[in-house]
C-alpha cells in the first residue's frame, strides 16, 4: 500500500478503462521519449525514468487505461503533469483530488476547499457505479 498518483482520462482513477489511455499510446510515448525506458523485469508496461530525481529508481506502471506510480517526488511528479498534457489527460490521487500545477504536489490547489466540497468515499463512489450499471441495465 502507499500513495499513489494516476495519470487519467477520466473523473475517477478506479473508472480509468471507460477512457482508456491505451497500452499502445503509452508504449509509444516511451519510445519517444527518451528518459523513459520499458523495464522488462516487471513488466510489458513498467517504464523507469532516468530524469533528475530523488528516488533510487522512479518508475510509471500503465495498467487498465492508466498510468500509476507510488511516492513519487517532485521531479517525477512534474514528469507526469508533461506525460498528462501529451496525452490529454490529467493526474489524480486515490481520493480523485486533481493535481495540475507543479505547486500542487507540496501545496494542494484542492487542500482549502471547505469541508462541503468533500468527496464522496471510494467505498460510495463504487457503490453508486454498481447501482448506476445495475439501473441501466434493468
Amino acid at each position: 500500500m502507499g500513495w499513489e498518483l494516476h495519470i487519467v482520462r477520466t473523473e475517477h482513477w478506479f473508472d480509468s478503462a471507460s477512457a482508456p489511455i491505451s497500452s499502445e499510446e503509452w508504449l509509444q510515448l516511451v519510445n519517444d521519449d527518451k528518459e523513459l525506458s520499458i523495464d522488462n523485469k516487471n513488466g510489458d508496461f513498467f517504464a523507469t525514468w532516468s530524469g533528475h530525481c530523488e528516488l533510487d529508481e522512479p518508475w510509471l506502471d500503465w495498467n487498465d487505461g492508466r498510468i500509476s506510480t507510488k511516492h513519487p517526488d517532485e521531479a517525477l511528479y512534474c514528469k507526469m503533469l508533461q506525460i498528462a498534457e501529451k496525452l490529454h489527460a490529467v493526474v489524480v490521487d486515490e481520493d480523485d483530488h486533481k493535481y495540475s500545477l507543479p505547486s500542487d504536489l507540496m501545496n494542494p490547489s484542492w487542500a482549502n476547499s471547505s469541508p462541503t466540497d468533500k468527496k464522496t468515499s471510494l467505498w460510495g463512489r463504487l457503490i453508486s457505479k454498481v447501482k448506476n450499471s445495475f439501473l441501466s441495465v434493468v
